[in-house]
């Protein structure tokens, strides 16, 4: 009994542990208007299950460019194939505002299944939260 809890304890932290690499890796998401106006948004997702998230947005109007930047960080994990981000207070200082807990994503990306020619580029998928900005947009994976 103890070899089986012990064998099984092994082959789930091997599952995990290949989800979480998986994951690992720069996501970008980048807007040019011809006006000059940018929406630059980035994240790292590190191995060690942190993360940093930067964003760049410049508005172009009568009066000039206005810049705005704003970066978050903190943990990531894995469960059921949906990644959860969580920000703790301790994260959050004047250089890092944005709170990214409660916010869910996906890795998109085509199916060893999908044995035709078609390219789908691996993503990351937001779906919910309180960052309006990030809800619903997809992040593509920087190879």
């Amino acid at each position: 009994m103890k070899r089986l809890f012990l064998t099984l304890l092994l082959i789930t932290s091997f599952a995990i542990n290949a989800q979480t690499e998986d994951c690992s890796g720069s996501y970008f998401f980048l807007i040019e208007g011809k006006d000059g106006h940018i929406l630059d948004y980035k994240i790292q997702l590190n191995p060690d299950q942190t993360f940093v998230f930067t964003s760049f947005n410049r508005v172009v109007d009568m009066r000039g460019n206005h810049d705005t930047n704003k970066k978050g960080k903190g943990t990531w994990k894995v469960e059921n194939k949906i990644i959860k981000f969580t920000t703790e207070p301790t994260d959050l200082n004047q250089d890092y505002t944005l709170n990214f807990s409660g916010t869910t994503a996906r890795i998109v990306k085509k199916s060893p299944r999908d044995t035709s020619d078609k390219v789908i580029p691996t993503a990351l998928q937001f779906y919910k939260s309180e960052i309006r900005t990030i809800e619903n947009l997809k992040f593509l994976l920087k190879e």
